[in-house]
Parts: C-alpha cells; structure tokens; sequence
C-alpha cells in the first residue's frame, strides 16, 4: 500500500500472514502520533514495554533509526525502523518535533521561534536544513558562504536563510557557477562587518535574492 508500505487484501484463509500484519500494527503503532523518549540518549541494553528512542547520530550501528522495546513477553528485543523521509516524531527529553529529511532527523521550528546554527568553520555550502535558519560566523577569520546549485541541493522557492556576522571574520556570500545571486552586482559580496545581516530567499531555480548589511555595491 501507498505512505508507510502496509500489506493488506489478503486472501480469505491465507496461511502466513500473521507475522506480516503483527509487523504493519508495529509500525502504525510507533508512527501514528508517534514519540521517542530520546534521541541524544545511548539505547540501554533493555528497555520497557513500549520505550522508543531514536538511535543517537554518531553511533556505529543504525544511527537514526527508530528503536523499539518490543517482542513476546520474555524475549523482547530492540526492534529497529528505518525512518522515512518526511517522518515526524516528537522527542520527549526535548519536548519539541523532528522530522526525518533523508540523511538526518532536523528540529521542526517552533511557531515564531527562529533556530541559530553556529558556523566557526571558514566555508560552507548551504544545506536545506539551514532553511528558515540564523546561520552566526562567529570565529576570527574570514568565512565564505556558498550558495549551491539547484541540482545539488534543490531547496524549496521562498526559502529563507539568514546570515549574521557575530564574530570579527569578514562573512562573504557567494553564489555557486550557474546561481544568480540578485541584489548585488557581482556573484559575491561581503557583510558590511561585526553584527552585521543578510537574508538570503530563493525565488525560483538558480535565482536567489540578498538583502541586507552589505559591503559591496548594491545593484
């Protein structure tokens, strides 16, 4: 079946499927208004009727993957799901929603609150996680940050992206080959200096649009 793949019409009398339908409610079980204890936390050797946790990034085996304490009483085991892109879950150690997005579980922003992601790195490539993000350079050196391709990295039309200069690195924007960057007239530009802001929004293939603090000439 279409969503989460359950198996259904089967044959009346079919031998078999009991396993396959124990299975399905498994799975409707954890993801229907579904929440995990943790995500940051090791998964203990054994749990208890019902514990889900989602394996913790980093770790060598099954990292981001679903956790249940599950199985016949006597012989239960961690049963693990391999999450989906799109999969929501609320951490309860966090108190907040996250949502699978194909590589990792990413904070689902609460409603007027906007997530800062600190960059001390000297560059980086925009990802779509830093959507609707304040992205804070905050070390000494001078940091470029690129706008990608839409074939590498296909972000959403009106994606938002904010870039604040907090440290005293010079913060440059550059566009990748192909990407226009509207609003200056060159294909990179740097902030106007410390505490300084851009934001960055996507209008369409390719095309993006930079308002802000800037130090280079403004088209």
């Amino acid at each position: 079946m279409p969503g989460l793949g359950l198996r259904a019409f089967y044959d009346p009398g079919q031998r078999n499927w009991g396993t396959s339908v124990s299975e399905d409610l498994r799975t409707l079980s954890v993801l229907v208004q579904a929440r995990a204890l943790s995500r940051s936390s090791v998964l203990p050797g054994s749990g208890n009727a019902g514990d889900i946790y989602i394996v913790p990034e980093g770790t060598p085996a099954n990292a981001g993957a679903l956790a249940l304490w599950d199985g016949e009483s006597g012989s239960e085991t961690w049963v693990l799901l391999t999450p989906q892109p799109g999969w929501q879950v609320w951490i309860a150690d966090e108190a907040r929603h996250v949502r699978f997005e194909g590589a990792a579980w990413v904070e689902v922003p609460r409603p007027g609150i906007v997530p800062i992601r600190t960059l001390t790195a000297t560059a980086h490539t925009l990802e779509v996680i830093d959507t609707g993000c304040i992205i804070e350079t905050t070390g000494s050196s001078a940091v470029t940050i690129t706008i990608p391709p839409e074939a590498s990295v296909p972000f959403e039309n009106g994606g938002l992206i904010n870039v604040t200069q907090v440290g005293a690195g010079i913060a440059t924007i550059a566009a990748a080959a192909g990407v226009s960057l509207n609003g200056v007239t060159a294909g990179s530009v740097a902030l106007d200096g410390q505490w300084s802001g851009v934001a960055l929004v996507k209008r369409g293939a390719d095309a993006w649009v930079i308002q802000g603090a800037l130090a280079g000439a403004v088209a």
